[in-house]
């Protein structure tokens, strides 16, 4: 089976609340544009642990989605205090995460 039918399939029987619908939305849209600041690591981390907290609550997680994030995580972390490349993963979570959002 294609794993895209898949995806689609376990996310349209995927309920997520409405609330952690509207943070992981919240979320995506600071990492689609995030500022130009010396400081964004530190302001994104929080985020991005909250986003597997709430992910870890409708498990199980795609694993196609699961490993992009767990990579982007890694990638991340490795990122430490360059901004453009810190920038550039946000934008590439937030990528995965229309993902999620689209079909919830």
């Amino acid at each position: 089976m294609n794993r895209l039918l898949v995806l689609k399939l376990y996310l349209c029987s995927m309920k997520m609340s409405n609330k952690d619908i509207l943070r992981m939305s919240e979320i995506k849209l600071y990492f689609l544009d995030p500022p130009y600041t010396f400081k964004i690591h530190s302001y994104a981390a929080p985020q991005v642990d909250e986003i597997f907290t709430i992910l870890e609550k409708y498990m199980p997680v795609p694993v196609t989605i699961m490993d992009s994030l767990l990579a982007l995580r890694s990638s991340f972390t490795e990122a430490g205090d360059n901004v453009e490349a810190t920038r550039k993963i946000m934008k590439q979570m937030a990528e995965v995460l229309s993902l999620l959002n689209r079909t919830n």
